[in-house]
């Protein structure tokens, strides 16, 4: 079904292309359900009676019942303004459900070709059923053809990106909504929403980034999720340039530095940070000026006399 949306003044009328209904029921329980824009025909001679009298001269001949649900106000018409239409016809209108229908219009001869034909025009409002009934002028009976129109608006969300869309509307009134339906439709992704039906572009995936994922190497990689073996250690070693085994590449101190000098607390060129004696200890020994404490005061010690001569000694 096509619809198509035409603007009378600032109200939206509904129309369709035409359709056929064929016959519709004999009764209000076996009633043929209408679109608006539907062509009908059918035919009430030698249909049995129903007998139904709501006190508005519903004839006592055959019957046919069709039935219509609103989707919106307006008005609907069902006219049998056409010259396949060979009797006397008397069209009611009923709201309600069968068993219990009330009155709500009816049209004896509206037409003007054929002037014995029905026309009759009803206002309708959303969402309740209306019940017509095609029967004759007392006793009469024969065939039948028109159409049923409608002029109906139906206000809702017209937007087919909203959440709310509603296909039916022809009239926006202001409801659409963006946000119960949008979120991440991509069923791998860690965020995804079955409940989504639009995407909005806020897909989380699960990234396998390669790499060092020991948090002790050189090489660290916060944002990696699995090891490939490429830990490297290399940038830790001595970093302190005064000891004996700095190592110029290391770019992390492993408490590794060695220091060289005199580990010697009695002697007076003691290194208190000294590591490792290298043999440079100078210490004044039994031997009295035997300053280079080789066993032998000579010349040399004389001269190591006169070279530290003055010095302060703490």
């Amino acid at each position: 079904m096509k619809l198509r949306l035409a603007v009378i003044g600032a109200i939206l009328f509904l129309t369709q292309v035409v359709s056929y209904a064929q016959g519709g029921g004999v009764d209000c329980a076996n009633a043929e359900a209408l679109t608006c824009g539907q062509t009908v025909s059918g035919f009430t001679l030698g249909v049995i009676p129903d007998g139904f009298d709501s006190g508005n001269f519903e004839g006592t001949n055959g019957q046919r019942w069709y039935k219509y649900t609103s989707p919106g106000t307006g008005t609907a018409e069902f006219g049998l303004c056409n010259n396949n239409t060979n009797y006397d016809t008397y069209v009611h209108v009923y709201y309600g459900a069968c068993g219990s229908l009330t009155f709500l219009t009816l049209d004896d001869d509206a037409c003007v070709n054929p002037i014995f034909a029905s026309d009759v025009v009803f206002p309708v409002t959303t969402g309740t059923t209306y019940y017509i009934r095609v029967g004759g002028l007392f006793t009469n009976a024969g065939t039948f053809e028109g159409t049923f129109t409608c002029n109906i608006t139906v206000t809702g969300c017209t937007d087919p990106l909203a959440c709310n869309f509603y296909p039916s509307a022809n009239f926006d009134d202001g409801s659409c909504e963006y946000v119960s339906c949008y979120g991440c439709t991509y069923i791998t992704a860690l965020n995804y929403s079955p409940a989504a039906t639009f995407d909005n572009g806020s897909c989380i995936f699960q990234l396998v980034q390669p790499g060092c994922t020991n948090p002790a190497a050189c090489n660290y990689c916060t944002q990696c999720t699995v090891d490939n073996g490429s830990c490297d250690f290399t940038c830790f070693g001595c970093t302190y340039a005064a000891a004996s085994n700095y190592n110029p590449a290391a770019t992390r101190d492993n408490g590794s530095c060695v220091y060289s000098g005199c580990t010697n607390p009695a002697a007076y060129n003691y290194n208190p940070i000294a590591t490792v004696d290298d043999g440079t200890c100078d210490v004044i020994g039994s031997c009295l000026g035997d300053m280079n404490q080789d066993g032998t005061v000579d010349v040399n010690d004389v001269l190591l006399f006169i070279q530290t001569f003055g010095t302060l000694c703490n």
